[in-house]
C-alpha cells in the first residue's frame, strides 16, 4: 500500500513522508546529512549513499505530491558541535536542488546546531517549530507541548520482526496516537535503523521528553515494508501483549 489516510487530509506515505493535503505539504524528518563524514572521522569508513539516497526519496515524493512547500522537521544534518565539509556540500547542494521549485522550510532539531550558518547563506531560516490553523509540527527533542495535531520527529521508530528461528528485521515505522492528536515520522536517513517503538515508547525513560504523559498503547504502528509498502501492524498496546505472550525471544 502506498498512503494510508490516518484523518481528514493527512496520509502516511511508503516514501517516508506525511503528506498533508489540506496545506499542501509534505513533512520528513532526520535526514542526518554529513553522516559517513562524520563516521569516518571515528574510524568507521562508509560510502557517501545518504545524500543520494535522500534525494531519491525527495524526489519521489515531489513526483507523486507535487507539494507546495517541503517541511523538513529536524536533524537535516548529522554533526551537531560543527559543521563538516561534507555537510556544506551537501546541504547547499540539497538546497539549491529543490529550493525553486518548493518552498522549503526547515525546523531545528538537535543536530542542527550550527545548520542555520549553511542555511542563511540561501535566504532561509531555522524556527524551533512550524504552525498552522490544524498543525503543530516541531522536531521532538525538547517539551514544547501538545496541540493541534502534533507532528513529530526524532523519535527514528521502527519495528522489529523476529520469525520462529530467530531471524531478526527492523523496519522504520509511524506511529500515530488519534486521541492524543500525535503522529511521529520515522527517520528519511538511508543509516538510522531506528528505535524499537515496542521498547522505546513504552518505556519510563522517554526519548522525545513529550510522550511521557501520554497513553502509549494508543499508539497505531505503521511500517514501511521493501515488499508491501505500508503495513498496519495494529496498536502498540497488543503488539506487546503479543511479545509479552510469546515469552523471552
Amino acid at each position: 500500500m502506498h498512503d494510508i489516510q490516518v484523518d481528514r487530509d493527512i496520509f502516511l506515505s511508503d516514501l517516508g513522508c506525511i503528506y498533508l493535503a489540506d496545506i499542501r505539504a509534505a513533512v520528513v524528518s532526520d535526514l542526518h546529512l554529513g553522516f559517513e563524514e562524520e563516521m569516518n572521522l571515528h574510524g568507521l569508513f562508509l560510502p557517501k549513499m545518504q545524500l543520494a539516497h535522500i534525494e531519491k526519496s525527495i524526489d519521489a515524493i515531489m513526483d507523486r505530491y507535487s507539494p507546495e512547500m517541503l517541511i523538513i522537521n529536524g536533524d537535516f544534518k548529522h554533526e551537531f558541535s560543527r559543521n563538516l565539509p561534507q555537510e556544506w556540500d551537501d546541504v547547499i547542494h540539497f538546497v539549491d536542488r529543490y529550493q525553486k521549485a518548493v518552498d522549503l522550510k526547515f525546523i531545528r532539531g538537535n543536530h542542527d546546531n550550527f545548520l542555520l550558518t549553511m542555511l542563511a547563506r540561501r535566504g532561509l531560516e531555522l524556527p524551533e517549530f512550524l504552525e498552522t490553523d490544524r498543525y503543530y509540527i516541531y522536531h521532538g527533542d525538547k517539551e514544547r507541548g501538545l496541540r493541534k495535531i502534533t507532528i513529530l520527529g526524532h523519535e527514528h521508530p521502527s519495528i522489529v520482526l523476529r520469525d520462529e528461528i530467530g531471524g531478526v528485521l527492523k523496519i522504520p515505522a509511524f506511529v500515530h496516537n488519534r486521541d492524543a492528536g500525535i503522529l511521529i515520522t520515522p527517520a528519511l536517513s538511508f543509516f538510522s535503523s531506528g528505535t524499537d517503538v515496542t521498547q522505546s515508547l513504552l518505556s519510563d525513560e522517554h526519548f522525545t521528553p513529550v510522550l511521557k504523559n501520554v497513553d502509549a498503547r494508543k499508539f497505531r504502528v505503521y511500517g514501511l515494508t521493501e515488499e508491501f509498502g505500508l503495513a498496519d501492524f495494529g496498536f502498540l498496546g497488543d503488539l506487546q501483549k503479543g511479545k509479552d505472550a510469546s515469552g523471552p525471544s
